[in-house]
């Protein structure tokens, strides 16, 4: 029996309530560690520039630039977003993003080869093929395009159309992501996110007819009118389309911060018990359909590459997302924009007149950010292993950082124990391995590493809930 199998086939409805009734309190979501949240405003930014100078000139590097703008509020988003018709907004952003990258670049002593470039918002598609032209044309500019280059976008294909993806795939792009987030009419008009099934369907067709090497989609459970039931017809519609990857994001409810989320009913949304029911039961026939469990929130075709970097125990994340490509430094730009290089994390500001006056003066560019301890260093190799690749390999932890593991994280041991006596994950001499219904509170395995959060009181930190 294979691990998705396995998967499928090992959790009850009693193990459903005994984990929500256990574990589903708030956990950081661990696309970082330190997570977000440790990231402090004090940071000196010049830490990140000398990283800059620093970088590998024989590595490659992931890009990613940031396009903030969509022309409608969705009710369900936690992304940094401004709401917008205004295309000329698109020229000024553009001239402040070249001013960046030049800036920042100029630290490098060398031209970056890049192996993966993805743009993100918001809706990049807010942007007119001549703006895509003058971005790109810059970009090959000031970087250099590795022959095999992963070069992905995410759409909202409710604001584009056939042409405009045929013009992505002459400027050079090989994958595509559409946002769907629920077929259903009636939990799109909750989330004020109206689609045409019909047009994504055909978005789908001439994607495949344009030999894009990846078409993705985009789910979220945890919305409102969503059931076991209803939610059937998303998983139907992805067996019948059969997109190369998928996302199945949690939906975290979060109106403290994001104000606008307190539009959609809340008495309608799932409870917890629901909601992992949801998941439960799309897995199960997703793994049957021949698509492996990523991570918490990805499933991939078992084809795939990233489906066989989860077999090799090879899989790694960044705020992108799930990738098969090693740790590599991540330069990103524009507002709200979060760079990994050399050890060190920054944010650009998120609000996009403070964005623009830090790049027109060349100073003060960083809301937040946090150079790496080496303890951070060890730590953060554990918890992605585990949360990634649900594995830990110890002899290779021992090897690569110069540690006996069970002398340093005896304490954390001796708090893994519950979950081991619970059959949640298995600890050996040579590994700790997560077991098959250990995937679901992965975020609290992960989080006994965290020192962090040994230090924080979790009612001074406000995160989601772990399932």
């Amino acid at each position: 029996m294979n691990h998705t199998e396995r998967n499928a086939n090992s959790i009850t409805s009693s193990m459903v309530e005994s984990l929500i009734e256990k574990y589903n309190s708030p956990v950081p979501r661990y696309t970082s560690y330190p997570t977000a949240v440790e990231f402090s405003g004090s940071f000196n930014p010049d830490d990140y520039f000398s990283a800059l100078s620093k970088m590998d000139s024989n590595s490659t590097s992931g890009l990613y630039v940031h396009i903030p703008f969509c022309e409608n509020r969705c009710f369900y988003c936690g992304c940094n977003v401004i709401i917008s018709r205004r295309k000329d907004m698109i020229d000024v952003l553009l001239n402040d993003l070249f001013e960046e990258i030049r800036f920042k670049s100029s630290f490098i002593p060398f031209k970056p080869q890049i192996s993966q470039l993805h743009f993100g918002g918001g809706t990049p598609n807010f942007l007119r093929i001549s703006d895509w032209e003058k971005l790109m044309g810059f970009l090959r500019d000031h970087f250099i395009f590795a022959n095999n280059i992963e070069l992905s976008v995410e759409l909202d294909p409710m604001v584009m159309d056939e042409n405009y993806l045929t013009s992505l795939r002459h400027l050079g792009f090989n994958r595509v992501s559409f946002g769907i987030q629920d077929v259903n009419e009636k939990t799109q008009k909750a989330i004020n996110r109206i689609q045409n099934i019909g047009h994504i369907e055909r978005l789908m067709d001439v994607s495949r007819q344009l030999n894009f090497s990846s078409v993705n989609v985009d789910f979220i459970y945890g919305l409102p009118y969503q059931s076991v039931q209803s939610f059937q017809a998303n998983i139907d519609w992805i067996k019948k389309y059969k997109p190369d990857r998928m996302a199945m994001f949690s939906y975290a409810h979060i109106p403290w911060i994001k104000k606008h989320q307190a539009n959609m009913p809340a008495e309608s949304m799932p409870d917890a018990s629901e909601k992992l029911k949801i998941y439960l039961a799309a897995e199960s026939q997703l793994n049957a359909a021949g698509y492996a469990s990523i991570g918490l929130d990805h499933f991939a075709l078992e084809s795939d590459p990233m489906s066989q970097a989860l077999k090799n125990r090879s899989l790694h994340r960044n705020f992108m997302g799930y990738t098969t490509l090693s740790d590599l430094d991540q330069l990103a730009f524009g507002p709200s924009a979060i760079s990994y290089v050399q050890g060190v994390y920054v944010q650009n500001h998120v609000k996009l007149r403070v964005y623009e006056r830090s790049v027109r003066e060349k100073k003060d560019f960083f809301e937040k950010g946090i150079q790496l301890l080496p303890e951070d260093h060890i730590r953060n190799y554990i918890i992605q292993s585990i949360m990634n690749n649900l594995y830990l390999d110890i002899n290779e932890c021992e090897e690569k950082w110069k540690i006996n593991f069970k002398e340093k994280f005896a304490n954390e041991i001796q708090s893994l124990q519950d979950f081991q006596d619970n059959h949640l994950l298995n600890i050996s001499r040579d590994a700790v391995e997560i077991m098959p219904q250990g995937r679901y509170i992965v975020r609290h395995i992960a989080k006994i590493f965290d020192e962090y959060r040994k230090k924080t009181a979790e009612s001074t930190v406000r995160f989601s809930k772990g399932i």
